[in-house]
């Protein structure tokens, strides 16, 4: 369509060009018509047909190279003219194409990219989570193993304090035993005049001890 249009107004161009120059040559020519119009008129008299007849044979012979002069224009134009002119517009409109193509393929390989990335960042916040998710049952694995630790601790220290009272408590006690053992067996010693032997002396104790334990209970 768009070669069709340029054609015709190369066409137009050209037609007004000969049409100005048809009336170029008429213009021209009309002097010499009026003058021979003269002398006809003078030497021929009353003959109105003859001379009325010229000019319509000279307008159409001037038609005549009009119209050969505008086919050897346009023939020249389609020869010299058109064709590189219709090259020229074809690979203008190709370059069009290929930029609109271009165009086109750039835009849905940025859509792809964006899609891309898209499907990267969702899979990266999913990364995070899961990683934040580990974390925090780290921490609370952590925790339970700092609890379970010192609880544990704890109990070891508990365990070795009371080790350690009952041990205080039984060498207490045997320091106890022992102070009350020498202090009957000197008592008794002194009351009998006598010292005694070890037989003695543990059953002794022992008879006091039982006293002791009768009147605490």
């Amino acid at each position: 369509m768009r070669k069709t249009l340029i054609f015709g107004l190369c066409l137009t161009v050209i037609t007004g060009w000969s049409l100005m120059a048809t009336c170029s040559v008429m213009a021209a020519d009309e002097p010499h018509t009026s003058t021979a119009g003269a002398d006809d008129a003078e030497h021929h008299g009353d003959d109105g047909s003859h001379a009325a007849g010229v000019p319509l044979d000279f307008k159409a012979d001037l038609a005549l190279w009009s119209l050969i002069v505008f086919l050897l224009f346009v023939f020249i134009l389609k020869k010299f003219a058109w064709k590189p002119l219709a090259e020229g517009l074809d690979a203008r409109e190709q370059r069009v194409r290929s930029d609109i193509d271009a165009a086109e393929a750039a835009r849905v390989k940025a859509e792809e990219m964006l899609a891309t990335h898209e499907t990267k960042l969702a899979g990266v916040q999913e990364e995070v989570k899961e990683i934040l998710a580990e974390a925090r049952r780290d921490a609370e694995h952590t925790k339970d193993e700092i609890v379970a630790a010192a609880q544990e601790q704890a109990e070891a220290t508990q365990n070795r304090a009371l080790g350690e009272i009952e041990r205080a408590r039984d060498q207490a006690l045997k320091d106890l035993f022992d102070q009350v053992s020498n202090q009957v067996a000197a008592a008794t010693e002194h009351v009998l005049g006598r010292s005694l032997d070890a037989a003695d002396q543990q059953r002794l104790i022992g008879e006091a001890l039982a006293e002791v334990t009768s009147e605490s209970n």
